[in-house]
């Protein structure tokens, strides 16, 4: 079977020394194509540089919501040229909206606007983090698409109830689940990943 893995982070330094024993494992396990995601624009030579080196990698560009303070009066344009400039971009993200321990809201609702029109101008998806945020996530992207329109994109490493897993799915998302998705107390995530079509996951 071919697989594709939609969400990796291996530009860290810890893993700069094994990258080539690292893509040894994923072609054992049969993975054919990689979406490196982005945390904040700084990342993108650096995510280029392992997408040169490997050409089954593809990569996103975004700021990450936990990185919010890091916004700029330039970053969109930043994003946006960076997104523009290179084929093998294939996303806006990892963007979103953590609200675990924020107290930034207001700040990451704005950043995630922002990323959102950057996504819909280019006609890419969007890699969306979501952490005690929900509803108004669910919210926030209604209202996108009755004032701007449709965005289309992924719920990264969902681990909502399956009524809000309903709500995603009704905007068109697809749903990513984590390995969470096994553990053996986690019934709710478990009942939301039944729900959910193999052409929606």
């Amino acid at each position: 079977m071919q697989l594709i893995d939609t969400h990796v982070h291996i530009n860290f330094d810890t893993y700069k020394s094994e990258l080539e024993a690292i893509r040894e494992r994923w072609r054992e396990a049969g993975v054919v194509r990689l979406v490196h995601s982005c945390v904040e624009p700084e990342e993108f030579a650096g995510i280029q540089a392992i997408a040169n080196q490997f050409p089954e990698v593809s990569f996103a560009v975004g700021l990450h919501p936990l990185d919010a303070g890091k916004w700029k009066d330039d970053t969109a344009n930043q994003i946006q040229e960076l997104a523009s400039s290179d084929s093998r971009v294939v996303a806006i993200g990892e963007t979103g909206l953590d609200f675990y321990k924020a107290d930034d809201r207001e700040h990451q609702f704005q950043v995630f606007e922002a990323q959102l029109t950057i996504a819909q101008a280019l006609d890419k998806p969007v890699i969306i983090h979501c952490r005690d945020a929900a509803a108004p996530m669910a919210q926030m992207l209604h209202n996108f698409w009755q004032t701007r329109g449709p965005v289309r994109g992924v719920m990264h490493c969902w681990g909502g109830t399956p009524e809000e897993t309903q709500w995603f799915l009704d905007l068109g998302f697809y749903i990513s689940f984590s390995g969470t998705v096994t553990f053996k107390g986690a019934l709710q995530i478990q009942e939301s990943a039944c729900m959910v079509n193999s052409d929606r996951s």
